[in-house]
């Protein structure tokens, strides 16, 4: 224990001076091992950990599910979703921004990245709405916001860590993270249509569609859909692994965007893969470093002390979990998501299985939390994506998102006071 102290201000201090998260805890990780074992201890777990860490079947599906979303990203199917949506729903009070949610909600089916669905949008929906009379702030605010949709809903690349972490069923987080991810986008519809009509200057009335255009604006989105449906009911069934599943959306993307809507050329494919590789390699380089920090972690026996520590507390599991989320919202303002997990985790999992907790529950609470970070400041990623990309500035995309903010800690709070959200359609009970 005595070295984890400096250990630990060594990485925050390599993370104030900027080094990207993987390379930072790899870092402080190698110095730690070397305090404990020596150079011969440092050297044997470098020379096997980045490999035995990464070479996994179950890792695989992570760059699979962001291809997925690179290569329907290149099919610009997301503007078909967006105009699907308009006529839908944009009559509605604030119709624009309720349409940008649900479309949110449906890019985040097909991508698990919130940044690429924020930034998707931003180029997308902005421009639209700017063209209607939309305040500028209200719009890249909802934008920002419902980018986070992106981290809840399947396939998510950040239930994925946690479950390939923690041991828990992938499959089961991604179909217990569908009922909080349809509470969260319709919390969110309903905060911009109380804003619009509270406000109707904010988002002005736009045009009321037939019931025959709604229905045929679906004709260019149903291979989509057949393609969500046919990934989460061959995981849930458990008639495909979480791989497979990846594999099979892979193709299918392929066949959507190439042959049945005809917008994929070869050079669009070459930059998918481009696109896919440049996160793919940020992503396993954070699963590295964090799993050399981890063994580092794990020698001090820290995560032993800390359970200790916490069961001679005279304090309630309920007051527990409590203290952990203010510490993972805290955490996510400032840190990556998936770093937070991977650093986190190897520490925390073990104590909240103590206190007879369900995995699955809880991986679905602390996604929710780190997902808060994505629109809070200081970092706020989504806002910083969406104010670079549309122009307004940061200040105004913050206010815009403060509505969001809150629905967010009431979908929190839900969560937290009613597990059956969360269990009822995971397999657990």
């Amino acid at each position: 224990m005595e070295y984890l102290a400096p250990v630990s201000f060594l990485l925050a201090g390599l993370l104030v001076l900027g080094i990207p998260i993987g390379f930072a805890m790899g870092i402080a990780g190698t110095v730690g091992l070397y305090l404990i074992g020596g150079i011969n201890l440092a050297l044997g777990i470098l020379s096997v950990a980045p490999y035995r860490n990464t070479a996994s079947w179950m890792l695989t599906a992570i760059p699979l599910f962001i291809l997925m979303a690179e290569i329907l990203s290149a099919s610009r199917i997301s503007s078909d979703m967006f105009r699907a949506a308009n006529k839908w729903v944009g009559h509605l009070p604030g119709g624009l921004a309720v349409a940008t949610v649900f479309t949110s909600a449906g890019f985040g089916a097909v991508s698990g990245s919130s940044t690429a669905a924020t930034a998707t949008m931003a180029r997308t929906v902005a421009p639209e709405a700017e063209k209607y009379g939309y305040d500028r702030g209200m719009i890249v605010g909802t934008v920002a916001a419902a980018g986070t949709l992106s981290i809840m809903i399947p396939p998510s690349v950040v239930l994925m860590v946690y479950g390939i972490i923690t041991e828990t069923s992938i499959g089961g987080l991604f179909i217990a993270g569908i009922v909080p991810g349809i509470i969260t986008a319709l919390s969110f519809a309903g905060i911009t249509m109380a804003w619009a009509s509270l406000n109707p200057n904010l988002a002005p009335p736009v045009q009321r569609h037939s019931w025959r255009e709604r229905f045929l604006s679906l004709r260019e989105l149903w291979p989509v859909i057949v393609l969500f449906v046919f990934v989460v009911a061959g995981i849930y069934s458990g008639a495909v692994t979480v791989t497979e599943a990846a594999a099979v959306g892979c193709f299918g993307a392929v066949l959507i965007a190439a042959v049945m809507l005809r917008r994929m050329g070869w050079r669009d494919f070459m930059g998918a893969l481009e696109r896919a590789t440049r996160p793919t390699a940020m992503i396993f380089t954070i699963i590295i470093g964090a799993h050399i920090f981890g063994y580092f972690v794990t020698l001090t026996m820290a995560p032993q002390a800390l359970v200790a520590y916490v069961q001679g507390l005279e304090i309630g599991p309920g007051m527990v979990i409590l203290i952990l989320i203010v510490i993972y919202v805290l955490l996510g303002c400032v840190m990556d998501q998936l770093a937070i997990l991977i650093l986190t985790m190897p520490i925390v999992f073990p104590m909240v299985m103590e206190l007879g907790y369900s995995p699955i529950w809880f991986g679905i609470l602390i996604t929710k939390t780190v997902e808060i970070g994505l629109i809070t400041p200081p970092i706020g990623m989504n806002v910083f994506v969406a104010s670079s990309i549309t122009g307004v500035p940061l200040k105004r995309v913050f206010v815009g998102v403060l509505p969001f903010v809150l629905a967010e800690f009431a979908v929190l709070a839900l969560i937290a006071f009613f597990p059956e959200i969360v269990t009822a359609f995971s397999g657990e009970y």
